[in-house]
């Protein structure tokens, strides 16, 4: 049983809301023994129930599964650059109750682990929990090393180095601790919960504050030696150009990403050359945000159009770049980046079309996450329960 064919299953049942062991072997193109022991294991867990019986072709009446909702519950927390936002959900992946933060950049580390233990903790004593919790999934940006429950470094969050988050976080629950990298987890959510519940071979490219992303392959989240894979952020995208938070130049984060695109508007506007982008923030030219570009150019803003075609230019190109490498069957477009709207994703395709192999990008399908900002959290969540119902539990 490997956490593959229990996700295939378990999504399945999400969607479907019950299934026979047939119905899952046809559906899923998995072996009826593997269903048969896959079925067996989590009925012996829990995790799913008798759901009545279902008449067959053949004349029997077959078993009925689904999934026990009130099996047990899972807390996702994902920290970013600039948030945490935390949800408790059920087994079903339904959400109970969600809390949310927002980080100024340059907070010190001591109090983002502070409000991190404290929306952990009002989770795990929510009134709105069905069941115990049985997991706690934590992610990240940036290097992450989930069998030491470490977080090696965030390069956009000040100071953030070595942070033992594992021995941290244990000191206020019982429950399972995983600790995982921000773009993978929303990468699982994208899996159990998206637009490529059924692909093999897929990315999901994370793209907000900076930019990460999740590589599945054959079924699998590839992590890649020492789970470093996914730093699509850091491909350089402009020779010798700005340096980056992670000392190299020109990488894609210096001119893509949330915080790029922010700080290359504020200096445009004070070089006065966004009348729209000053009066939108008051004046308060620091304050400029990516959301707030992309406000600008939906409502008609020519600077504003003009980054946002930009960063997607360069992100298609990065992408183009990762198609050609590993021919994925689709591509998701997700994070806060994506709420820009049309002028951003039109240049992304355009691009992606432009420097992808023809025949590759034929076979490509592009699509944009409708996870919103949850994503990550959800997929953390999730990851929590494929711990504590994996193979080896």
């Amino acid at each position: 049983m490997s956490n593959q064919t229990i996700t295939l299953i378990l999504s399945y049942l999400r969607q479907n809301r019950t299934a026979t062991r047939s119905d899952l072997a046809a559906a899923l193109g998995l072996h009826t023994r593997t269903v048969a022991h896959t079925v067996k294991t989590l009925l012996d867990r829990g995790l799913l129930i008798p759901a009545g019986r279902q008449q067959s072709a053949a004349g029997r009446r077959q078993e009925l599964f689904s999934i026990n909702s009130s099996y047990r519950n899972y807390i996702g927390l994902d920290l970013g650059a600039t948030h945490i936002i935390g949800i408790l959900v059920d087994a079903n992946c339904s959400v109970l109750e969600r809390v949310a933060f927002d980080i100024r950049p340059g907070l010190g580390v001591e109090m983002i682990i502070s409000q991190l233990r404290s929306v952990a903790n009002r989770l795990q004593v929510s009134e709105n929990r069905t069941a115990s919790v049985g997991g706690v999934g934590v992610c990240v940006p940036g290097f992450v090393d989930p069998r030491a429950g470490v977080s090696i470094v965030a390069e956009n969050i000040v100071g953030w180095r070595n942070i033992q988050l594992h021995k941290i976080l244990s000191a206020d629950t019982t429950a399972p601790l995983v600790i995982e990298d921000s773009s993978r987890t929303l990468g699982v959510a994208e899996r159990w919960t998206g637009s490529v519940q059924r692909a093999s071979d897929f990315l999901v490219i994370d793209i907000g504050y900076g930019v990460g992303m999740a590589i599945y392959a054959g079924g699998e989240l590839y992590r890649g030696t020492n789970y470093k894979s996914g730093e699509i952020g850091h491909v350089t995208v402009v020779p010798d150009g700005t340096v980056c938070t992670c000392g190299k130049h020109g990488c894609l984060e210096t001119v893509a990403s949330g915080k790029a695109v922010a700080a290359i508007a504020r200096t445009a506007v004070r070089q006065g050359k966004s009348p729209m982008l000053m009066d939108l923030v008051q004046g308060n030219v620091d304050s400029i945000s990516a959301a707030d570009v992309g406000v600008a150019a939906n409502t008609g803003d020519a600077l504003a159009r003009d980054l946002l075609r930009s960063a997607g230019g360069f992100i298609g190109l990065a992408l183009a770049n990762a198609a050609n490498l590993l021919n994925p069957s689709h591509i998701v477009l997700g994070g806060g980046m994506i709420n820009a709207g049309a002028i951003l994703l039109d240049s992304v395709r355009e691009a992606l079309s432009l420097h992808t192999m023809a025949e590759i990008f034929n076979e490509l399908e592009l699509s944009v996450s409708e996870l919103g900002i949850d994503g990550s959290a959800l997929g953390s969540a999730i990851i929590a329960m494929l711990d504590t119902t994996s193979p080896a539990d």
